[in-house]
């Protein structure tokens, strides 16, 4: 364990009972201060200890993330302020009563841990109890250095619910205002601006999931959840930075209900759920998805080909993460 280990909870609520349909402050009026601390740095090497990622967490999430070969190019926008990557952001069911407030982002309780290969996030809001375990890998390939997330959400409210979703954001520079792509049903590679998304107003969806019939995916809080494309892989590609470098982040499809973009792509974004077939989310139950983030070194957007192999790495690599958590 690090010298540096520390666990720090996080008081992020106002302090007072909040009553179902009462009105809650939206996400852009005021609400309680977003807690940045403690910080957490990390290194990541390649096979030959050279560093090639630099890496800091706050109770946030991924705080910063620069490429040695990049130096000053911090990849999470606006990382000083209210940007991080995968950041909680809404979770939601049918009847929920909270319109478009940020819960949990602003709404809750924070429990932030670190040891030498892993930072943990755990938090509980509204009867749900979340954590989010960040798997550091000891040695990195230099091109293609990537870790692992492992996102898990428990019923502990008492009672089901139906059509549960949590949204997360990944706050990202080198996008805006040019979009960034998805990986489409039809094995082709897609901006999302194609697709006429530029903020929150379309979301690409699980081909296999319930809702698909509806056209849209349930109760979001931004666009009605309107459905304009499918995937062929959950999978997000950002334009290159300065340097020739692109973040990759993919998902694991079962429990992972749709893809979208905001602020013209300075936002990747995506919604897990219990699963494409489970409209009920039964009290005591609970779920957990495999999130993986790579910096991929290619100036051009990569092949087909070139996502395909780094899928079937991250496809078998399910069981050892869960493993480590």
């Amino acid at each position: 364990m690090r010298q540096d280990f520390r666990t720090t909870t996080l008081m992020l609520v106002l302090g007072g009972l909040i009553l179902p349909g009462v009105r809650t402050v939206a996400c852009e009026d005021e609400h309680p201060s977003v807690v940045r601390t403690p910080v957490v740095q990390y290194t990541l090497k390649d096979i030959e200890q050279r560093p090639i990622l630099q890496m800091a967490f706050d109770p946030r999430g991924l705080q910063s993330v620069k490429t040695s070969a990049e130096g000053a190019s911090n990849w999470v926008r606006d990382s000083d302020r209210s940007g991080a990557w995968d950041y909680r952001e809404w979770q939601w069911w049918k009847g929920h009563p909270w319109g478009d407030s940020c819960r949990p982002r602003y709404w809750t309780t924070a429990d932030f841990s670190t040891d030498e290969q892993s930072v943990s996030i755990k938090y509980r809001t509204d009867g749900f109890a979340s954590s989010q375990n960040f798997l550091l890998p000891k040695i990195v390939d230099r091109k293609s250095p990537h870790w692992d997330l492992l996102v898990s959400v428990e019923n502990i409210s008492g009672k089901a619910v139906e059509e549960y979703g949590q949204f997360f954001a990944c706050y990202t520079n080198f996008n805006e205002p040019d979009s960034f792509w998805f990986w489409e049903a039809g094995n082709r590679l897609t901006r999302f601006v194609d697709r006429g998304v530029e903020h929150l107003n379309g979301y690409v969806a699980n081909p296999r999931a319930y809702f698909l019939s509806g056209g849209a995916i349930p109760h979001c809080p931004r666009g009605g959840g309107k459905i304009v494309s499918q995937w062929h892989r959950p999978v997000l590609i950002s334009q290159a930075s300065p340097g020739g470098w692109r973040s990759v982040i993919m998902l694991e499809p079962e429990f992972t209900a749709g893809l979208s973009q905001g602020i013209h792509g300075a936002a990747m974004d995506y919604i897990i759920f219990p699963g494409p077939k489970a409209t009920v989310f039964e009290d005591g139950a609970s779920f957990s998805v495999h999130v993986r983030h790579h910096l991929l070194k290619s100036l051009e957007l990569p092949s087909v080909e070139t996502i395909e192999r780094l899928w079937k790495e991250f496809e078998i690599s399910h069981e050892s993460v869960r493993e480590r958590q």
